[in-house]
């Protein structure tokens, strides 16, 4: 596709912005709503755990968190917001460690956690599908598990994290509609899709989510799907690589904010980085609200930010921890929260940014 200015795009400008609105209301949690007072084994005898805590006991309220890597940025500010506050939710004691995407060493830290006398663990995955047994150990000896941001496929006592699926379709469609212009013929705009870190479910979602997105527009094409794993080095030079065999490339889809810096060092390389609105312009879209992504769509290099809600990744999960010493439980077992995102891109970004909702800037 030749990529024109923006001007013409306005109709579909609308259209997201009307999207996005509806969107932002539309909360698909259930998590601790109706959450009572129960018997300190009622929720563990329904699921068949032991009703006693072994380490709940000894007049120390501690939480264990067991991460799979803390390089990310958004896992910082979520890290940093639960060191800040966790004496808040009557925690006399956090200990956080982080396994650096490696499954066996995060499953040994599990069980160290359980050593230290941890009344709680929180985790999250490095695969959800190999934490599984470990935490059904845990879970066995009647101490709960709570995951953040990324499932593990067993039963937790509580899981708050995104929709990933739906955030995926949210920013592919966001990407669709930013790059139509009318009488568009099939295929016209092509699509990179930097695959990163499938051992995460999280990942998978919303990778499943834009190719589901993808398939209802008839305009886009995928022309590359180069996996990047967990590297920001692979990204860029999958990106150099891409653009090298096909200049004409119109979008680059990153599932998560760590990707847009080397996407877009990638593209100023080879002199392809214009800013929102010239012709010629690469949409860049992405998945967290770091403030990385965030001030790059204020600076016009890349468009599209689908914002988790670290925010609520932080006090929701505390507060399940502070509701847990005092004696009020999930109602059921493996109780979630699914937290929509919110779609960001140049046409919203001051508004959300003047009402509080971006938790990457100020």
């Amino acid at each position: 596709m030749k990529r024109t200015k923006k001007a013409a795009r306005i109709t579909g400008a609308l259209l997201l912005t009307l999207a996005m609105a509806a969107q932002v209301t539309a909360c698909q949690s259930k998590g601790n709503e109706g959450a009572g007072e129960a018997a300190a084994g009622s929720y563990i005898a329904e699921s068949g755990m032991p009703a006693e805590n072994p380490n709940l006991n000894d007049g120390v309220n501690r939480v264990g968190i067991a991460y799979s890597n803390l390089a990310a940025e958004a896992t910082q500010v979520l890290i940093a917001n639960y060191e800040e506050h966790y004496k808040e939710y009557g925690i006399d004691e956090l200990i956080i460690l982080q396994a650096e995407n490696n499954l066996q060493t995060q499953i040994e830290q599990v069980m160290d956690l359980v050593n230290q006398k941890c009344d709680i663990i929180i985790v999250n995955a490095v695969d959800s599908d190999g934490l599984a047994e470990v935490c059904d150990q845990v879970m066995a000896k009647g101490i709960p598990v709570m995951a953040v941001d990324r499932p593990v496929f067993t039963d937790l006592y509580y899981t708050c994290m995104s929709n990933n699926y739906e955030i995926g379709r949210d920013v592919a469609r966001a990407f669709c509609m930013m790059s139509y212009e009318e009488g568009m013929g099939d295929g016209a705009v092509k699509v990179l899709k930097c695959v990163n870190g499938t051992t995460s479910a999280a990942v998978r979602d919303r990778l499943a989510g834009v190719d589901d997105e993808l398939a209802l527009w008839s305009h886009v094409r995928m022309v590359g799907e180069p996996s990047i794993e967990f590297d920001i080095e692979k990204t860029y030079n999958a990106v150099i690589d891409a653009f090298t065999a096909d200049p004409d490339i119109d979008v680059v889809y990153v599932s998560g904010g760590n990707y847009v810096a080397p996407v877009v060092s990638a593209l100023d390389e080879l002199g392809l980085l214009k800013p929102y609105g010239e012709e010629g312009h690469v949409i860049i879209a992405s998945i967290d609200g770091t403030a990385t992504e965030l001030n790059g769509i204020l600076a016009g290099q890349n468009d599209i930010s689908g914002v988790q809600r670290f925010d609520l990744f932080g006090s929701k999960i505390l507060e399940a921890c502070q509701n847990y010493f005092n004696g009020i439980y999930v109602d059921s077992y493996n109780d979630e929260d699914l937290e929509p995102g919110i779609i960001t891109t140049p046409w919203n970004i001051e508004n959300l940014k003047a009402k509080n909702m971006l938790w990457g800037i100020h």
